[in-house]
């Protein structure tokens, strides 16, 4: 995976990450039910400790779903199938595992779908996670 950008280098090197650029161009391919599923770390976790929420979630994402973590830790998961119902899933999912660390409290995620502006999608993503509670899950409009 080739020019990637500081604000998207790679904090865990697991499979999947993808660079913004990359994550935007596999949303172009999705034709229909595609959604977004950000996750943003709440500003009291130090900034060190971020990779780690990273990490998990791409460890609890979907295989083979691609997944761009951005500089402050936040993550952005691509839904290729089922839409914002998937999504929901896959954010429960995630949050029940984080709440088996006690770390739910200092997670939100955010959720959109996807439409023919990838980049607007994720930007839409990450303020209804921002919007949503501490362990919520919010769905942009």
């Amino acid at each position: 995976m080739t020019g990637r950008s500081a604000a998207s280098q790679p904090i865990s090197g697991l499979p999947w990450q993808v660079s913004r650029a990359e994550f935007i161009a596999a949303a172009r391919e999705v034709e229909n039910g595609g959604a977004c599923c950000m996750f943003v770390i709440d500003s009291s976790i130090p900034q060190a400790a971020r990779s780690g929420y990273a990490a998990l979630v791409i460890a609890y994402a979907r295989a083979e779903e691609p997944v761009c973590i951005f500089s402050d830790g936040s993550a952005a998961l691509l839904i290729r199938d089922g839409g914002v119902d998937s999504a929901q899933v896959v954010a429960r999912r995630i949050f029940e595992q984080m709440k088996r660390l006690a770390l739910e409290g200092t997670l939100r995620a955010g959720i959109a779908a996807l439409d023919d502006d990838p980049a607007a999608t994720l930007d839409a993503a990450r303020a209804a996670a921002e919007g949503a509670d501490a362990g919520g899950t919010a769905v942009a409009a």
